[in-house]
């Protein structure tokens, strides 16, 4: 994914991945399991096969003090079972970083509870004295299964993805964030007007050494008939230097086929994440 920027490395500034979507940065940065968010391309695409919108449309613009990201995904269903996804990200810094990346993605249900989702993405990274050019691929899974005895019309949500497997072309100071995130969600209905979701994920990274460790987030939504959504959420980064702690907030609003959230994650002054929000709009047919 295309990311929020630290130095790692004494002659090179990477990208760490940040999901630009409202929904899931509200609840605490939680991606594996979610449903109905903005860019499912960017979070877990295989959970694209529990979707009921046959075609969705997203933009999102994310601050973090002057970095600016901009974001614009489409999923689209063709046939019963398959999904297919594509996704143009651009981010923006005042001393001249202009990175952009294109995702295109591919998912499928198998039966009634299981999908699966692959992405592959082209990146362009170009700072003020350098630019460099990498390939890279995503392999996710889903897993949505009815529960019975538990509250009313309940669903547990599994989701898991392997991120960035690839590599930059020629010879590069720049390597991809390989990492592995997993994730379980509940949905619970109280009444038919209220429904309740709680998540969380986990997830570590492999590579390179100087961002290597563990995080955790977890997340819930309060949603009120289908039609506003409250969330809240808490994210654990065991490198601070790279991904810190924050807790967040978010609100979400769902109107015929119009989707608005907004999120905002609050973070220690001296970290990446200090004073930064995301806003996330999109159409669902």
């Amino acid at each position: 994914m295309l990311c929020i920027c630290c130095a790692f490395s004494a002659h090179a500034q990477e990208l760490m991945p940040v999901s630009p979507d409202a929904k899931s940065l509200g609840m605490g940065g939680l991606t594996m399991t979610t449903i109905g968010a903005s860019h499912t391309l960017y979070d877990n695409p295989a959970m694209a096969a529990f979707s009921t919108s046959p075609l969705q449309i997203s933009s999102s613009y994310y601050k973090q003090n002057d970095y600016d990201f901009y974001s614009v995904s489409g999923t689209g269903r063709f046939g019963q079972r398959n999904f297919s996804h594509i996704g143009w990200r651009q981010y923006l810094r005042e001393k001249g970083n202009n990175d952009k990346a294109l995702d295109l993605g591919y998912s499928r249900r198998i039966g009634a509870e299981w999908g699966i989702g692959i992405v592959a993405r082209y990146t362009h990274l170009k700072r003020p004295d350098a630019q460099a050019d990498a390939l890279a691929f995503d392999l996710c899974g889903a897993w949505s299964h009815p529960l019975e005895n538990v509250g009313t019309y309940s669903t547990l949500r599994v989701g898991a993805k392997i991120a960035d497997i690839g590599g930059y072309f020629n010879h590069s100071d720049y390597v991809l964030p390989v990492n592995c995130t997993a994730g379980i969600a509940l949905d619970t209905f109280l009444t038919d007007a209220h429904e309740i979701t709680v998540g969380t994920d986990f997830g570590y990274y492999f590579n390179p050494a100087a961002v290597r460790g563990f995080q955790w987030s977890i997340g819930a939504e309060y949603n009120l008939m289908q039609f506003v959504q409250l969330r809240a959420g808490y994210h654990y980064g065991e490198r601070s230097d790279y991904y810190p702690k924050y807790a967040s907030v978010g609100a979400g609003i769902r109107f015929l086929h119009l989707r608005l959230d907004f999120a905002y994650l609050f973070a220690a002054k001296e970290t990446l994440f200090h004073n930064t929000y995301s806003f996330s709009f999109g159409l669902d047919f």
